[in-house]
């Protein structure tokens, strides 16, 4: 396996779709196997359809946010089960009905607090709720956020709310523990407290038609007064082996490469009672067209 492919695969397993889908288009480009030809072609148009669409951001936001258009949304990597339905069902009303809140004088912003493992499908579900309202998905990135400047990270959150006051979007804090650890512990710092206190001021003084997405694998440190700020919370589980199976067929369909049999196979003999996450699955999926890549190579 080249580095390029370890690259990739890191990328996709972290669910990083924009960086996985750059470095795919590279790889695509400029493969210049004749048997491949065909293939690439293929892929690239797909990307050319699907690629995640970025909006430009004003300069003193470039670095803390990354805007995505929502318009198309991946649906051959991902399964939304009942569940989550509801709790997107409930964001989408919520959200709807917040300006007639407005009206009688009632605060109330659609905000949601997404939890559960590492990989499990958090961020994906967020931007499906963006798709479902139809409004751009903005995430923040908290490692560029939090500054060792004292002031500065408190600074760049209050860019980032007055930019959301302004635009019509879903604001996504991914990995919100980065900032939101519970205060008052043992080995407390006094800016990340501040921190803490400045982020729940912003979120108290927006207008109810902004939504607000938290997502966190820590879901047990977080501070408990910023999650009260969250209205909805919701555990993302693994998959069970009938969902990976869907999802599984979903990604090979959607590539056009005939794994059927090995999906079935792998399923009943991997997942069980214990469950996967999403992106082991489309690790493990990526994983057999390399092995078969490779072994097509030697032969």
């Amino acid at each position: 396996m080249t580095d390029r492919m370890r690259w990739l695969l890191r990328r996709v397993c972290e669910g990083d779709l924009i960086k996985a889908q750059q470095e795919a288009r590279t790889l695509l480009t400029y493969n210049k196997v004749k048997k491949d030809e065909a293939f690439c072609q293929s892929m690239l148009h797909t990307l050319d359809k699907s690629q995640t669409k970025l909006i430009e951001l004003p300069p003193n936001l470039q670095g803390l946010l990354v805007a995505e258009d929502t318009s198309s949304f991946p649906f051959s990597r991902f399964i939304s089960r009942p569940e989550e339905e509801r709790i997107v069902a409930q964001m989408v009303s919520t959200a709807r009905a917040s300006g007639k809140l407005a009206e009688l004088g009632i605060s109330c912003n659609p905000t949601l607090m997404l939890y559960g493992i590492s990989g499990g499908g958090k961020t994906m579900l967020a931007r499906y709720i963006a798709h479902k309202l139809e409004k751009p998905f903005v995430y923040v990135r908290f490692s560029n956020v939090v500054s060792s400047h004292l002031g500065s990270t408190q600074s760049n959150i209050a860019r980032i709310f007055d930019f959301v006051r302004k635009s019509s979007c879903v604001l996504c804090f991914d990995e919100i523990d980065a900032v939101g650890m519970a205060r008052g512990q043992r080995n407390d710092v006094g800016e990340m407290n501040r921190i803490v206190i400045a982020l729940m001021q912003e979120m108290d003084n927006l207008q109810n038609d902004t939504v607000i997405i938290g997502t966190t694998n820590r879901y047990d440190r977080l501070d408990d007064a910023l999650l009260r700020r969250f209205r909805l919370q919701h555990e993302v589980v693994p998959l069970n082996d009938i969902e990976a199976l869907e999802l599984s067929s979903k990604f090979f369909a959607s590539t056009g490469y005939d794994a059927e049999s090995w999906v079935k196979e792998w399923c009943c003999a991997s997942i069980g009672k214990v469950g996967i996450t999403a992106a082991e699955v489309v690790r493990k999926c990526t994983d057999k067209i390399i092995t078969d890549y490779i072994t097509e190579e030697e032969k």
